[in-house]
Order: C-alpha cells, then sequence, then structure tokens
C-alpha cells in the first residue's frame, strides 16, 4: 500500500542494514524527478542526482562510506550533489529568461543583477558561517 507524503514522514525511520531484497528502479527515479521540483534559492538548481545501481561501484561507494553497514547492504545509492560551481552560468541564465519573458522595463536595468549578486553575498556569508562552526 502506497503512503501519502505526511505517513511516510510519520512513518520514517534509520534504517541501519537492508534487506537482500530488490528495489524497483522506477520508483527510485521517479523519487530523484520529484526532488529535482523542489523550488530552489533564485532557481539556480545547484544540484545533481547520481543513481548508483552497479555492483562495483556500490562496493566503491560502501568503502568511501568507512564500510558502514546501510552502504554495504544497499542495493542501489543515489548521490547528491551540489555544483557551487554553476552558481553563475545559471544566475545568467535565468537573467536571460527574465530579459526573453519581460524586458528589461518590466523588472528594472538592474534589479535582477543585483538580486543575484546580493543572494550571491548572502550565501557566501552563511557558507563561511558554517564553515567556522
Amino acid at each position: 500500500m502506497e503512503k501519502t507524503v505526511s505517513e511516510a514522514i510519520s512513518y520514517r525511520r534509520s534504517v541501519r542494514v537492508y534487506k537482500d531484497e530488490s528495489i524497483d528502479s522506477e520508483k527510485v527515479k521517479q523519487c530523484l524527478v520529484n526532488a529535482s521540483l523542489a523550488p530552489t534559492s533564485s532557481n539556480l538548481q545547484l544540484w545533481e542526482f547520481y543513481h548508483i545501481t552497479d555492483k562495483d561501484t556500490l562496493g566503491k561507494m560502501a568503502e568511501a562510506c568507512l564500510g558502514q553497514n546501510a552502504a554495504k547492504t544497499a542495493q542501489q545509492i543515489v548521490v547528491v550533489v551540489s555544483r557551487k560551481d554553476l552558481w553563475r552560468k545559471r544566475a545568467k541564465a535565468n537573467l536571460a529568461f527574465l530579459d526573453a519573458s519581460y524586458g528589461t522595463e518590466k523588472h528594472g536595468d538592474k534589479l535582477p543583477v543585483n538580486y543575484v549578486q546580493y543572494l550571491v553575498r548572502l550565501n557566501r556569508g552563511l557558507i563561511s558561517i558554517i564553515n567556522s562552526l
């Protein structure tokens, strides 16, 4: 029986060892599609998802995870990577979209650029604070 999102959230628990049962890859892929639809700051979407199913690669991932049981017994692993190096490219694409859609007269000459620059400065500040912890 499928659970609603609220039911799944309330039912959640940590799994340290997985059963030796196959997992429907299509369901995992659909979850990744759903995750990619989540809103992000300025719609930059600086993530990549890697769905790992190859046994050799899973073994290497288990080693990279310091031999944790969850990684050793997983039939599939999803790795989420944050691509901070792409923010300039994505910000420029967003600005081009705004210009193409609305023209500069609708959103002011420099407002979106200043807004994106503000968000970048804010993000750098937050990263500095997190790194100092």
